[in-house]
């Protein structure tokens, strides 16, 4: 493929409204990043930027269907393809995969927000144990990934409700976390500004620069997330 240069930005919002005090703040720090690819999770359209190619991962993510709500928004500059959703399992609701038209050529995106440990167990269907639907979750991103074509350039980026490295999780749900993101290199993982973080941004792209931002403004708490931003670049870019 050609040379490749995107920004990747990712932020999980917290189901804020796209009104009243909270929803305009959050709306305008999605739109000063100006990323080319932007990865919302617990969100809502009216909380994007005009324009662009958007898709989500579904309404329905087993604790019924929700109106306006999405666990995954997929926000593109460019025209996105190849559209696939996870419809069952720990991914129902949480997994959107697609092509995006780079300029430089298509790039794999691959936009999640991985279960919190809790999910299901004492809330929603009330059937899960802790950490079981974030493991099932992990186990369908390694299925789907292995079809993913090698010669496509892939970007992971969401909410993977993991720190990384490994905070309080159990060993053997960061190392299954590792297993699966192996192929790819982890961008925002370890030391960052207003980290750790636990919405994150993979590729098997080069990071040649990374922005955060607090889940706060002034006095009024925007999120219980911080958000970040990625500058990728292909090997061929960098020559």
């Amino acid at each position: 493929m050609n040379s490749t240069e995107i920004t990747v930005a990712t932020w999980n919002t917290g189901w804020a409204p796209s009104a009243g005090r909270r929803g305009p703040l959050v709306r305008a720090r999605l739109a000063d990043t100006t990323a080319d690819i932007l990865v919302v999770t617990e969100g809502r359209r009216g909380l994007l930027p005009d324009g662009g190619y958007v898709v989500d991962a579904g309404d329905d993510w087993g604790y019924g269907q929700q109106r306006d709500r999405r666990k995954v928004l997929l926000r593109s500059r460019w025209p996105l393809s190849d559209v696939d959703r996870l419809t069952t399992g720990g991914g129902a609701g949480r997994v959107v995969t697609a092509l995006t038209a780079a300029p430089g050529g298509p790039v794999r995106i691959l936009a999640v927000c991985i279960p919190w440990d809790r999910a299901h167990v004492s809330t929603g269907r009330r059937d899960a144990t802790a950490w079981s639907e974030h493991l099932d979750c992990l186990d369908q991103l390694e299925v789907l990934a292995a079809r993913f074509d090698p010669a496509v350039p892939t970007v992971v980026a969401g909410d993977f409700n993991q720190r990384v490295p490994r905070g309080r999780q159990p060993v053997r749900v960061a190392e299954r976390l590792a297993e699966v993101m192996g192929r790819w290199t982890i961008h925002t993982a370890g030391d960052v500004e207003h980290g750790p973080l636990i919405d994150h941004v993979a590729s098997d792209l080069t990071c040649t620069g990374l922005r955060t931002w607090p889940g706060y403004a002034a006095d009024l708490k925007l999120s219980d997330h911080s958000g970040v931003m990625c500058r990728l670049v292909s090997a061929a870019a960098m020559s």
